[in-house]
């Protein structure tokens, strides 16, 4: 059975933890953009001991990183948890945390990229309804779009059943890696969702980070597919034969055979797609002999702005109409 978290309101306190990529790796001008930012809105924040460590190519050790994301839950003063950003590796804690602490404790969790491994093993192992959504360093941004604020707002502070169309511009400049004051972002007009397929489909939210999901596949920790709509995302590591390979595995694992419709979310240009080598030709034979809906080109994960996803809760996806409905909130 799901569990729905309580919802955010003034006063709460946020834990934020870095399962993944350390802290450190933030412009410290712009930790300060993202502190004020969510206290504008009334929350107090409250660090992990360990998100500035670094080990490797992680925010310290597994020990570090699972002791602040348990101490979080565990902590009745704190109300939600979210992650500082994405990264590598948050899935090496999974054989090691405490899923019933999870479930006694139920607290709204959000972040994306990596964050996907530990956001869908709370959902199949814990029934926690959870979130693919805005990380800390999303709140770092000098200024935050009103559109990922507005379904951060909608879904977690005021639990509406939202509906979902696509933003009027977008942008993929690396803002994190640019002096504070450097200006404007190269914001680009949005042509509104690509439909591959059309329909409309219903189902529970499941899904994040393609590759990062894809780490999961043949363990306890891969979420019920069953009549789900499947929300997928990439960065710009990945390739057109990399997102190739991701989708014809999900076929040959039997995820299309179970699905009621799939959401993609907008690739960024440096994956490589281009006329002779698109994302529809990898569609059509990833998906051949289906018939469930698909959009792709949807604001969420790898670049700006971005939705908030609860996943476990139930959404209508209209193909004709390009929206997502929530059919319950995703709160309580």
């Amino acid at each position: 059975m799901a569990i729905k978290p309580s919802r955010l309101k003034k006063g709460d306190t946020i834990g934020v933890v870095a399962p993944s990529n350390s802290a450190s790796l933030i412009n410290p001008e712009i930790i300060d953009i993202g502190i004020k930012k969510l206290e504008s809105k009334g929350f107090t924040l409250r660090f992990g001991n360990n998100i500035q460590e670094k080990r490797g190519h992680t925010a310290g050790t597994v020990q570090q990183r699972l002791e602040d994301l348990m101490n979080m839950f565990e902590d009745p003063e704190v109300d939600a948890i979210m992650s500082v950003m994405g990264g590598f590796n948050s899935h090496q804690l999974l054989h090691y945390i405490d899923y019933e602490v999870i479930r006694e404790n139920p607290k709204v969790f959000i972040g994306f990229s990596d964050i996907t491994a530990l956001s869908n093993a709370f959902l199949s192992r814990s029934g926690l309804i959870n979130f693919s959504g805005p990380a800390f360093v999303t709140f770092c941004q000098p200024d935050l779009p009103e559109y990922t604020e507005k379904y951060f707002d909608e879904i977690l502070i005021e639990g509406k059943r939202s509906t979902i169309r696509a933003s009027e511009e977008w942008a993929e400049d690396a803002w994190w890696r640019e002096p504070i004051n450097y200006g404007k972002r190269e914001w680009k007009a949005n042509p509104g969702w690509d439909v591959f397929r059309s329909g409309i489909a219903e189902g529970s939210c499941v899904g994040g980070n393609i590759s990062t999901l894809m780490l999961l596949a043949g363990t306890d920790y891969w979420p019920d597919m069953e009549g789900s709509i499947l929300f997928l995302d990439e960065d710009d590591g990945e390739t057109p034969q990399t997102i190739d390979r991701y989708l014809t595995q999900l076929r040959h694992i039997g995820v299309y055979d179970e699905i009621s419709g799939m959401v993609l979310g907008r690739l960024p240009t440096k994956v490589g797609f281009s006329k002779e080598d698109t994302l529809s030709m990898i569609l059509e034979e990833a998906t051949r002999g289906y018939d469930f809906p698909i959009v792709s080109g949807v604001d969420f994960a790898h670049t700006d702005p971005i939705i908030t996803i609860p996943l476990g809760v139930r959404c209508m996806v209209d193909a004709y109409n390009q929206r997502i409905e929530l059919m319950e909130s995703a709160v309580r």
